[in-house]
């Protein structure tokens, strides 16, 4: 139940999203970027990915496990 191909799909999609709207278009973080190296940049995006990802997948899967709880009380 915990590894899941389409959750791993939904959350790799929603979290490039996020991670391109959050260090591409607010001027923050654009700021902020452009003071660093192309190096320190492409490792930020990678590793804003990974978190992103990670806590998407993770809140997915408790979204799944909740209500697989609930299914299984309502038989």
């Amino acid at each position: 139940m915990f590894l899941s191909a389409k959750r791993g799909i939904v959350s790799a999609i929603l979290s490039t999203i996020l991670v391109f709207y959050a260090l591409g278009f607010v001027s923050r973080n654009i700021l902020i970027l452009e003071n660093r190296s192309s190096a320190r940049v492409v490792f930020d995006y990678i590793l804003n990915f990974v978190i992103f990802f990670v806590v998407i997948y993770l809140v997915l899967t408790l979204f799944t496990f909740i209500i697989s709880l609930f299914i299984k009380k309502n038989n």
